[in-house]
């Protein structure tokens, strides 16, 4: 079981009564269908709530704020201009760089708990979980509409394609299924199986839905309208699908637990799958004979230690007859070690002799055998209740959606009731998480919880006016944001007043453009732009194709061929690895989604330890040096090179102050001295925050 079910069973022993009923649940806020506004405007239902509470709204930011604030919202990258002709000229041409893709793509990754590596006990890499990456922010770039993302993801395998192009994207799609964490030591088939299903459930219900619904596993769920049958209706859906995860562990027998598989991209890779296929499994059975043949030598030799110290106490025929058995156990010892040895040469000969690789993708597909799920009593696998057809969860009854039924396993109606018009959820979700990702604080601040523990709308039209609206348009993620970024409540400026801060201290009635952190990446990405070094194109070779996928096919203690200090390279920081359990430095400290689980929002943490960070760490100050020679080399004097540092990491002039504390500082100093002028830039909070 895993641990997240264990807590729900724990919590429901302090819940008090039953969850909410059924019909209770379709009197829920968030699970009444969003009616259309009376108003037409962002900014006229921001003003309704706002004049209730007697507030005054901050004029317009100055135009290097929305400069910046701009490009790091929609690109994730410093701007490069510091002047604002056009605003709505400037939101279309971020909206159509390729950077937006990264920046928007990288956060549905947090949500879809995105990964290169297993994780757990058994940190297995994931050497094609990139496509998924390029996959999502192809998505974004191409503002594939958001219903039609969704659907791709749950059954892209199972969507008619155009082309071969589309069939592979759409098979790509699918490796949401594959990315979780799973627990290979697990030695019960079922209970993998069912650990796999649950964190899938968990996956589409908190990244999608906004709703836990693997709470329902073990016992109806306590709080919300989520019965333990609909949640063996999902299980159903998932039971009766394969996610083709690719490597497992090696030695490990190919059941429930590890099938070496993906989907193969295109024509060619499709011809090559077979004769590769054929390849690992010959390679995971000599693996598997080589493990079990080190076992046995282990079973016997660990044994002969503590026999020789018997030996020594014993004299006589009890001796000798210890001694024999000794030798003769050396004897087996030494006749395993030839066969292990032989072994060990046969599949490091496999391990340098893999054909040609197709193009593989994560996924899944259908399982030949297609079945519902019968209800685990308490979630356990041996205590079995009733099968429950497969379906959805009956709060959000949808009177045309069609339900699972046939040879197929259901994906694909379940796709359609996620992203079906009237499902009451779905476009909520997404449109609050935009908007906190704009603001800093969502309209519903438990962005992956609209149930009944969740926190109450602060502004319910609006919420309903943009999902409504986001829907009419096709499902266009840059018309919302587009509409977001050029209404007055997004222009506003950052400033506190003395009256704003007693009234709304949080600013939930918007009265402000709340000051926000930027995220790791962000900081990453920033510094080596600062510093000339960001290579701004996709990288040509994946971080990870360094590694010999069969030599390295698992990440260990003892052999941590992947380490977080080795992560490093010029490019954006959205195409790093992201391997579970060794993240780098600065995404660790930095408030990086833990890729372990659906991250809808970051926590955000101002800590000693990421000063000394930016202070000390050997990557910083060569930035720092690098952006020092940026400045001596293109500016020829003191006074121009400190606007030019200015406007390159603010996106402004610095004020006849501080242009005097820099001069002053940098006064006949050299290339050192300009080197740590950069560092503490790079180190202040200006540099850390979006305005």
């Amino acid at each position: 079981m895993r641990l997240s079910a264990l807590f729900c069973l724990l919590a429901a022993g302090f819940a008090h009564g039953a969850g909410m009923s059924i019909e209770e649940g379709k009197k829920w806020w968030s699970l009444i269908p969003p009616q259309a506004s009376a108003e037409t405007s962002i900014d006229a239902l921001v003003a309704a709530r706002r004049s209730v509470q007697n507030l005054s709204p901050n004029g317009e930011a100055d135009p290097q704020s929305l400069i910046r604030r701009l490009y790091l919202d929609l690109t994730g990258l410093p701007p490069d201009r510091t002047d604002l002709t056009d605003f709505p000229a400037l939101v279309d041409e971020l909206l159509a760089s390729p950077h937006f893709g990264e920046r928007w793509g990288r956060h549905w990754l947090d949500a879809a708990r995105y990964a290169d590596s297993n994780g757990r006990d058994r940190n297995v890499i994931f050497y094609h979980a990139w496509r998924y990456r390029d996959y999502v922010i192809a998505a974004f770039n191409s503002d594939k509409p958001y219903d039609v993302f969704l659907r791709e993801q749950i059954a892209g395998d199972l969507m008619p394609a155009k082309n071969q192009a589309q069939r592979d994207e759409r098979l790509t799609a699918t490796g949401f299924l594959a990315l979780g964490a799973k627990s290979y030591e697990e030695s019960k088939p079922e209970i993998f199986r069912m650990d796999v299903i649950d964190e899938q459930i968990e996956a589409i219900s908190r990244s999608m839905l906004g709703l836990s619904v693997a709470c329902a596993r073990c016992h109806d769920h306590k709080f919300d309208p989520i019965p333990t049958a609909d949640y063996y209706a999902l299980a159903g859906i998932l039971r009766s699908t394969q996610p083709l995860y690719g490597y497992g562990p090696r030695g490990i027998k190919a059941t429930a637990f590890h099938h070496t598989e993906w989907h193969a991209l295109g024509e060619a890779a499709q011809a090559l799958a077979p004769a590769a296929l054929e390849y690992f499994r010959r390679l995971d059975a000599g693996t598997l004979a080589m493990h079990e043949a080190r076992s046995s030598r282990y079973g016997i030799s660990k044994r002969i230690p503590e026999m020789k110290r018997r030996l020594e106490a014993l004299r006589g025929a009890e001796r000798e007859q210890l001694a024999a058995e000794i030798a003769g156990m050396e004897a087996r010892v030494a006749e395993w070690n030839v066969k292990v040895s032989a072994l060990e040469k046969s599949v490091e000969v496999m391990q340098d002799a893999a054909p040609p690789q197709p193009a593989w993708a994560m996924g899944a597909r259908d399982r030949e055998k297609i079945e519902n799920c019968r209800i685990h009593v308490r979630g356990e696998t041996t205590n079995l209740g009733p099968s429950v057809p497969r379906g959805f969860l009956q709060v959000i009854a949808l009177k045309d959606a069609q339900v699972p039924a046939g040879r197929q396993s259901g994906r694909m109606e379940l796709a359609q009731w996620l992203t079906h018009r009237g499902n009451p959820l779905t476009a909520r979700v997404f449109v609050n998480r935009v908007w906190q990702k704009l603001f800093g604080r969502a309209l519903v601040t438990t962005v992956d919880d609209f149930g009944v523990n969740g926190a109450p709308p602060s502004h319910p039209e609006l919420l309903d006016y943009l999902a409504v609206r986001f829907m009419d348009r096709g499902w266009s993620v840059k018309s919302l944001i587009r509409e977001i970024v050029l209404s007055k409540a997004y222009r506003m400026s950052s400033a506190a007043s003395s009256e704003g801060l007693a009234r709304d201290p949080d600013n939930i009635f918007l009265w402000r453009m709340s000051p926000r952190l930027v995220e790791a990446e962000v900081l990453r990405d920033s510094i080596l732009a600062l510093s000339g070094q960001l290579d701004p194109y996709p990288p040509q070779q994946q971080f990870l194709d360094q590694f010999h996928p069969q030599k390295n096919a698992e990440l260990s203690s003892f052999k941590p061929f992947v380490t977080p200090a080795a992560m490093v390279g010029t490019h954006r920081s959205v195409y790093l690895p992201v391997v579970r359990g060794s993240l780098p430095e600065a995404f660790a400290l930095f408030n990086f989604a833990a890729p372990e689980r659906p991250v809808a929002q970051r926590d955000e943490s101002i800590l000693p330890a990421q000063s000394l960070y930016l202070m000390n760490n050997p990557w910083v100050i060569g930035q720092a040096r690098h952006v020092a020679q940026r400045l001596l080399t293109a500016a020829k004097d003191d006074p121009a090179r400190i606007m030019r540092l200015y406007e390159l990491a603010f996106a402004r002039q610095p004020s006849p102050e501080e242009k005097r504390r820099m001069l002053h500082f940098v006064s006949n100093g050299d290339e050192d001295t300009w080197t740590t002028l950069c560092q503490t830039v790079i180190a202040s909070a200006e540099f850390r925050i979006t305005p």
